[in-house]
């Protein structure tokens, strides 16, 4: 330690032994083995830096230690790693943050040190020590820099402080902070806002933020290829309501600040003969609608909203189409006079569910479509000849060829009645057959051979 920084703690020693009873300058003088005017001297400084406090006593002046944290303390307490050093480069002075962050294992001999003896990488570090040397030389020097260990890879900001020491001597105060997890952190959230202007920018979607009021905040090139706009300017000067049929519903979604999915309908000639938006659309559309609120920072009622869209009206109108044509193939299959019945080809053809039957069916083979649907044709019936029966299937099933059967009974008896089928293959994979009832044909058929044969005898 200098001289004369072992002199003012000295001073500052003495007076905070006597605390809270003041000295003079004459007693602190003759208690600390020096003359008045170096006390005195040293006493300004002091107090100056807030070390000391002075009262007049009359004419005398008597000074106190000032009861704050003790500065080395505070200094183990603060977060940053720092190093003191003079003019020379010696270390004066470091922290707890220092010795734990470079693992340095002696601390006592920290202490007078030159600082490029330490053997830490960090001041290995050419630009580094130029730096220090512009600080030195008080020449114009970076105050922060960044420098990454190798090695380790941790990162950290230094700053650099030129001080002043009790003496009056200059010096540097380097303060030294890890910054690994931060900077990890902030390359996380760039990669993370990336992805997600990447997916803003290119999902087929539709993407609209907005307020509740229903100003327009921003939108994607989707949104306004959806829309039919040309320019994202077109879209801010209208309003979100404006291009919704149903209003209503978004601003009940707004006013419950939930995820929500919803199918919205938009009127693009309304919107046209109106002026609301110069759309190249026409017609009505229908959208499949995510509807979501944007949270708030330390949560509160969200102020922002956005909705993610896209076009089903294809998909509307085809599934409308569909319905059509199910509910006229439903009744015409129901309602036909002749049984219908829908095979499912198991077990490579060899066995075959009932997958449907009609209502004429039900009462053809006195069974209800419940007790039916599921059942195998075989177990079933096991009366159908077989293998004729089997032998034609599979072969429809194979040749996709439609064939008629001979006329057959399901369950032998006179109770049960005689069936010519149709059967071909469904684009499905499953076998349809459609039933007509012959036992008319087949009675008389049967009486004509009978009077043949008796009319021969």
């Amino acid at each position: 330690m200098d001289e004369n920084e072992d002199k003012y703690h000295r001073v500052l020693d003495l007076l905070q032994r006597q605390y809270p009873r003041g000295m003079s300058i004459s007693a602190i003088a003759r208690d600390v083995d020096m003359n008045r005017g170096s006390v005195s001297k040293y006493l300004e400084v002091l107090l100056s830096r807030g070390d000391v406090r002075m009262e007049p006593f009359g004419k005398s002046k008597v000074y106190t230690a000032s009861q704050r944290v003790p500065f080395s303390d505070l200094f183990d307490y603060l977060s940053n790693a720092i190093v003191i050093l003079d003019a020379d480069l010696h270390i004066l002075m470091v922290n707890k943050n220092f010795i734990t962050t470079f693992g340095i294992l002696r601390e006592r001999h920290v202490m007078g040190r030159g600082l490029y003896d330490m053997g830490l990488q960090l001041f290995d570090d050419q630009s580094i020590r130029r730096n220090i040397e512009r600080v030195r030389q008080s020449e114009t020097f970076i105050t922060e820099m960044q420098y990454i260990e190798d090695g380790t890879n941790r990162i950290f900001l230094i700053e650099f402080f030129p001080t002043v020491s009790y003496a009056g001597k200059p010096g540097i105060m380097i303060s030294l902070k890890d910054i690994t997890r931060w900077k990890k952190t902030e390359e996380a959230l760039k990669n993370t806002e990336k992805k997600i202007r990447t997916i803003f920018e290119t999902v087929p979607s539709g993407i609209i933020f907005f307020e509740a009021d229903g100003t327009i905040l921003n939108a994607n090139q989707a949104s306004l290829d959806l829309l039919g706009i040309k320019s994202f300017q077109d879209l801010m000067n209208a309003n979100l309501f404006d291009i919704s049929c149903y209003k209503e519903k978004i601003q009940g979604l707004i006013l419950q600040a939930k995820v929500a999915e919803i199918e919205l309908t938009c009127d693009f000639d309304r919107l046209r003969r109106g002026d609301l938006i110069p759309t190249t659309r026409s017609g009505v559309a229908y959208f499949f609608v995510v509807f979501a609120p944007i949270a708030m920072e330390g949560g509160g009622v969200p102020h922002e909203f956005a909705i993610l869209f896209r076009d089903i009206t294809a998909e509307k109108l085809a599934r409308k189409e569909l319905i059509f044509k199910e509910t006229r193939y439903r009744s015409f299959f129901d309602n036909t006079c002749n049984g219908v019945l829908i095979y499912e080809p198991i077990d490579d053809g060899n066995e075959y569910l009932f997958k449907d039957i009609n209502r004429a069916t039900e009462t053809i083979l006195q069974m209800k479509k419940e007790d039916l649907i599921g059942k195998k044709l075989f177990e079933e019936f096991p009366d159908l000849p077989d293998p004729d029966v089997r032998d034609a299937l599979i072969r429809v099933l194979t040749t996709e060829k439609p064939e008629f059967l001979a006329p057959l009974q399901y369950r032998k008896g006179k109770n049960f009645p005689w069936m010519s089928h149709y059967i071909f293959k469904l684009p499905s994979g499953e076998i349809a057959s459609f039933m007509v009832d012959v036992s008319e044909a087949v009675r008389e058929d049967a009486a004509s051979r009978t009077r043949d044969y008796c009319s021969h005898r």
